[in-house]
């Protein structure tokens, strides 16, 4: 009796939990928010998903009416063409004499959950713009954290890891690249860049904290020992607001300039309008300024003479008359 007395405490004892007792709900390790957050990045996957299938149906649908039409079904270069550019271009990215970029990541901790999810779209936009240049450039992601709030963002991104970009885990633009080579893009800097030189690379800061840590990238650039450049903005445009860009159209513009386009045209066509960019006047447009002014002036000059005489000569004329 004594046996089976234990065995029904111990069965007692192990029924009782903080669950099963009354007044009491299980804990749950995420809070309400959290929660929330999780169930609405769920949906959000489920709706992309379905954005995407109406997405191709719709260009299905718009390359059959243009087909019917008679117009042309492509409008910009095919997915067969992006890639044996990218194919020609990694080729061509072998020699010495490449134009390399590289987005410094190593900003992780300063950056804020939403902050860090502008990073990385801007990171995917920068891919889209290199794919599609007519000369790609040689795209590095440098200072990446394994398992950071970076990484993580990416993973988000279905097949991030096949972009033709050169990951960096880990290993920051210092320990990769050589010093002599290398040029810190940054707005604070005093040295402007008049064009790209063959085999430097060009980092470019991606830090997105909307001035919070103002002359941060170019702090850590100075010392490091690296040399700084700023893009020549103020030497070519005139800008209605102050001449900061963000990661992505500084890139775009590294691309255009690299593909032998003016600095002038490239800033024109690649930063945005709301910035009220206009074209300098240089001194040779002002020369030919002053010059047809003052053709203008002698032009007037020369009419009112005309008047002069005219009024002089039907004088003389009325004076004869009166005389006869």
């Amino acid at each position: 009796m004594d046996m089976k007395d234990e065995d029904q405490d111990q069965e007692q004892h192990a029924e009782i939990t903080l669950s099963s007792c009354p007044g009491t709900t299980p804990a749950t390790p995420l809070s309400k928010n959290q929660l929330k957050k999780q169930r609405k990045h769920a949906e959000m996957l489920e709706l992309r998903k379905l954005r995407r299938i109406k997405e191709r149906e719709r260009r299905k649908e718009k390359r059959m009416e243009a087909k019917a039409k008679g117009l042309p079904v492509n409008v910009g270069p095919s997915r067969k063409e992006l890639k044996r550019r990218q194919l020609t271009a990694i080729d061509k990215q072998s020699s010495p004499d490449t134009i390399s970029v590289a987005i410094d990541l190593d900003y992780d901790d300063l950056m804020q959950e939403r902050d860090v999810a502008k990073c990385v779209k801007q990171c995917l936009r920068i891919y889209t713009i290199n794919r599609r240049a007519s000369q790609p450039l040689r795209l590095h992601f440098t200072g990446i954290k394994s398992e950071g709030h970076i990484h993580e963002c990416f993973k988000k991104n279905d097949g991030w890891e096949n972009w033709h970009v050169d990951y960096h885990f880990d290993r920051t633009h210092t320990e990769l690249f050589d010093k002599q080579k290398m040029v810190y893009l940054t707005c604070e800097s005093d040295t402007v860049l008049e064009k790209l030189q063959p085999g430097h690379t060009y980092v470019i800061g991606g830090l997105v904290d909307h001035n919070h840590f103002k002359g941060l990238c170019h702090q850590r650039a100075t010392s490091a020992g690296l040399l700084t450049a700023r893009l020549p903005l103020s030497e070519h445009v005139d800008m209605k607001t102050r001449s900061v860009l963000s990661t992505f159209h500084v890139f775009e513009l590294l691309t255009r300039v690299a593909a032998n386009q003016g600095w002038t045209q490239a800033i024109l066509e690649t930063i945005p309008q709301r910035k009220g960019a206009k074209a300098k006047e240089t001194s040779r447009g002002m020369q030919l300024m002053q010059t047809d002014g003052q053709e203008n002036g002698n032009h007037k000059e020369n009419g009112q003479d005309k008047v002069e005489r005219s009024n002089v000569e039907t004088n003389e004329l009325g004076e004869k008359l009166m005389t006869s």
